[in-house]
């Protein structure tokens, strides 16, 4: 093989690594299953930074996705992530209950459907109680779909350090 392929090859092979190592620091996961995610923002403005957390497949509905702790400008908010988007106008109760309690939110749509932003609360209990609870169920109603499964939150308080340090600036 000429050597000019060679060098082609490895240049390739050596870009990718440095792309996969570049992404990995991107978008590192936290021993407990937490994923950082940073969107840029196309307009130029602040990223979109998240934490998030699958829902347990074997224990879920296949329309509940998981958990997401996000920045805004009003600091982080609880949002439950879903496969099949509500309409805008829709109100679906959720209910997410530990081992211990159980408590009920009305939430608010976020568009384009597939995210239910819960009250100021849900941030509250993410900060205080759930901390020391393994899981969440959480069910999802309303009158177009009905749904609800098991969101592992393991290492949610690490979760949270590292959204807010990783939250851009307001």
């Amino acid at each position: 093989m000429p050597r000019h392929f060679i060098r082609v090859a490895v240049s390739l092979i050596a870009g990718l690594l440095a792309a996969s190592a570049a992404a990995d620091t991107q978008h590192p996961k936290l021993p407990s299953g937490w994923h950082l995610l940073r969107t840029a923002n196309p307009r130029g403005g602040p990223d979109a930074v998240s934490m998030s957390h699958t829902a347990d497949i074997n224990r879920s509905d296949l329309d509940l996705a998981g958990l997401m702790l996000r920045c805004s400008e009003n600091g982080v908010e609880v949002i439950i992530v879903v496969v099949t988007p509500f309409s805008p106008h829709a109100r679906p109760d959720v209910s997410i209950g530990t081992a211990s309690k159980e408590w009920r939110f009305s939430a608010h749509i976020v568009p384009p459907g597939a995210q239910l932003l819960l009250p100021a609360e849900a941030m509250r209990l993410a900060t205080g109680p759930w901390q020391l609870a393994p899981e969440l169920a959480v069910k999802v109603a309303s009158q177009e779909q009905s749904f609800g499964g098991v969101i592992p939150i393991e290492g949610i308080g690490e979760a949270f350090a590292t959204l807010v340090a990783n939250c851009p600036a307001q």
